[in-house]
């Protein structure tokens, strides 16, 4: 887990669900990365044998997360966040999916939440096996958080990328993706809590990360160049970041970019239509659901 300037609360939360899982032997590792505040003082009271906090320089979340990955010491591998909490069985499930093995990842669905991690909509997948295609076409839905890593894989990836402001778990998971299978369930594995402070509200950085993921693919993969493989991924990139300006009211970002992809490929477009529609809907029935009260305005960070 790494932490940067965290929201006390959230924080404790996320530690306490770490802390929480059953069925396996864990270790928490907490990357306090450069916080002005050490994280370990917004911790005090919270004393478990099992997690170790190592302080390290600034250097944004790959930084630290290569920091832990140096400093873990298990078999297995899992990346949460400081703000999102992780369901209690949710470890050894994933676990039981890897079944022993070296080179096979496991997966588990994602809770999108608000800032008090009631329920908006959930990320789930359906692909086995070989997952390189799927993730470079942006139709392996699942975050980070949700995975489980053989360290055999970890190996082979190498280290998150620092130089992507955004979507370093998306380079970093089609990297391991390239040296195993995968295996996934429907059931929730993390929850995310959506907030202003996020990473993925930063739309321009998006997008151009999102861009340099499928060229450094290619460039890996020179042999691939050219292809269909190639060209329907140049739209599936460009019909995702034409969704993004589009829900965030960007008409002209969002406009230019769908045509393009439309013109490469037209299902790329329909895919992300697709998508943006389940999760309208999936929205519009919790949105139903809740009661008057819980229509409030969210709290910003640090309220």
């Amino acid at each position: 887990m790494s932490a940067w300037c965290p929201r006390a609360e959230w924080l404790e939360e996320a530690v306490r669900s770490a802390l929480a899982q059953t069925g396996c032997a864990i270790e928490l590792l907490l990357i306090d990365d450069g916080s002005p505040v050490p994280v370990a003082a917004l911790l005090e009271g919270l004393d478990d044998p099992r997690m170790r906090v190592v302080r390290i320089e600034h250097g944004g979340v790959a930084h630290a997360r290569n920091a832990g990955i140096a400093e873990a010491r298990g078999e297995y591998l899992r990346f949460i966040d400081a703000d999102d909490v992780i369901a209690p069985t949710s470890t050894s499930l994933l676990l039981g999916l890897c079944e022993g093995r070296g080179d096979m990842i496991a997966y588990g669905a994602t809770l999108f939440c608000d800032e008090d991690l009631r329920p908006l909509w959930k990320m789930t997948s359906e692909v086995e096996g070989d997952g390189v295609r799927e993730c470079l076409l942006g139709r392996f839905q699942t975050r980070v958080t949700a995975l489980l890593f053989p360290r055999q894989v970890i190996e082979l990836t190498g280290a998150f990328d620092p130089d992507f402001e955004v979507s370093a778990d998306w380079d970093f998971i089609l990297r391991a993706l390239e040296h195993a299978q995968v295996r996934g369930t429907g059931s929730v594995a993390s929850l995310y809590r959506r907030h202003p402070g996020g990473a993925t509200a930063n739309l321009a950085a998006g997008a151009k990360a999102a861009e340099r993921v499928a060229a450094r693919y290619f460039e890996r993969h020179p042999e691939q160049r050219g292809t269909t493989l190639e060209r329907k991924a140049r739209a599936r990139t460009l019909a995702h970041v034409g969704r993004i300006y589009a829900t965030h009211r960007h008409p002209g970002k969002a406009i230019s970019r769908l045509a393009r992809a439309a013109r490469l490929d037209p299902g790329a477009v329909w895919i992300e239509v697709s998508q943006g529609l389940t999760r309208l809907a999936a929205r519009g029935r919790r949105m139903l659901r809740m009661e008057p009260q819980d229509l409030r305005e969210p709290r910003p960070p640090g309220s």
